[in-house]
């Protein structure tokens, strides 16, 4: 009777000579590396989980492993399927939003928000394009509430002089 060192040991030698087959299957029948280099993942995943029930020949091991691996990829496939079919779905909803009241893609106030902290520019467009209130926002960053009410209001002052300056050398452009 083997123990549980002789099924790992098993398992392993398996694993170890079937890899390289196995990420090839994968890589021919997916899209991209990735997309084969998960499936693996989860197909040793499932291995183990059910490594009692791999045959210990070798050769009849070799060809549950495929086995399961065919049923990873369908698996894959369908789950691939369903995220491009959510994807699609959003696009088509995404071309019906309305555009935000404030569009920070506007260069004047890229500049500015470039100007400020990762942090305090994030707690900007959390609590304008967003609509949290700055307690929210703070929760959501992870930071003292009476910090984000300062930062967001050291932040304010800024991006006002900013864009304040930016209107200024624009009219002053102007003929």
């Amino acid at each position: 009777m083997s123990g549980p060192d002789d099924l790992r040991a098993r398992i392993d030698a398996l694993v170890r000579a079937n890899i390289d087959d196995v990420m090839s299957y994968f890589q021919r029948r997916l899209l991209n590396n990735a997309d084969a280099a998960e499936a693996v993942g989860e197909l040793l995943f499932l291995t183990w989980k059910l490594r009692r029930r791999v045959p210990g020949d070798p050769t009849e091991g070799r060809m549950w492993l495929f086995a399961a691996a065919h049923n990873v990829l369908r698996g894959t496939r369908r789950s691939l399927s369903r995220r491009s079919a959510a994807v699609d779905r959003l696009v088509q909803d995404a071309r019906t939003w309305a555009a935000p009241e404030w569009d920070d893609t506007a260069l004047e106030v890229q500049l500015a928000l470039r100007a400020l902290s990762v942090g305090d520019a994030e707690l900007v467009r959390l609590t304008y394009w967003e609509g949290f209130s700055s307690d929210e926002a703070a929760t959501i960053i992870g930071v003292n509430a009476s910090t984000a009410r300062s930062r967001l209001s050291r932040a304010r002052d800024r991006l006002r002089v900013a864009l304040d300056a930016t209107r200024s050398d624009a009219v002053g452009e102007r003929p």
